[in-house]
């Protein structure tokens, strides 16, 4: 470093363009609590995030999205109970779950991921319990309202099956 003509250290580097960069940073930034904030309160965009849901176009999603109930548990309590007729999809918009099998954790899930998509289409029980390790907030779609949607727009099941 050199001391400039006030005596103060002035660094020897060239300028470098911080100033754009912040701005860049705070667009991106601003950009993301944006989408963030659209996720939470818009469920068509929760569902987007979705690869089961990936294919649909945006109208298609707003059909399902209608359809889509929120609900919300806090840490600790059992989303669905192994054994238990499974009617819901669930799709974790907030938070973080446990899938346990046989008093064994087979898998962790959050934000995007879903499960009971299985026991919708058939009706059959959970093979697992699932429960929410933080407070947690799911999509959920339940069988009896979906069905009717994917049995008259083939498209939207199509879709899903390609996913």
């Amino acid at each position: 470093m050199s001391t400039g003509s006030g005596g103060c250290a002035t660094s020897s580097r060239p300028r470098t363009s911080a100033p754009s960069d912040w701005v860049r940073y705070r667009r991106v930034a601003s950009r993301t609590q944006e989408e963030a904030m659209a996720v939470k309160t818009d469920p068509t965009e929760s569902l987007r995030r979705v690869p089961l849901f990936a294919g649909l176009d945006r109208k298609e999603l707003e059909l399902l999205a209608k359809l889509a109930k929120e609900q919300r548990y806090e840490a600790g309590a059992t989303i669905v109970k192994s054994g238990a007729s499974g009617h819901g999809l669930y799709i974790i918009k907030e938070g973080k779950v446990s899938v346990v099998r046989d008093g064994q954790k087979v898998a962790a899930m959050g934000p995007g991921q879903f499960f009971g998509e299985i026991s919708v289409l058939d009706g059959g029980p959970r093979t697992a319990d699932v429960k929410a390790d933080t407070q947690t907030v799911c999509l959920t779609l339940i069988s009896w309202e979906i069905k009717p949607l994917l049995m008259d727009n083939a498209g939207i099941s199509y879709k899903m099956l390609l996913e």
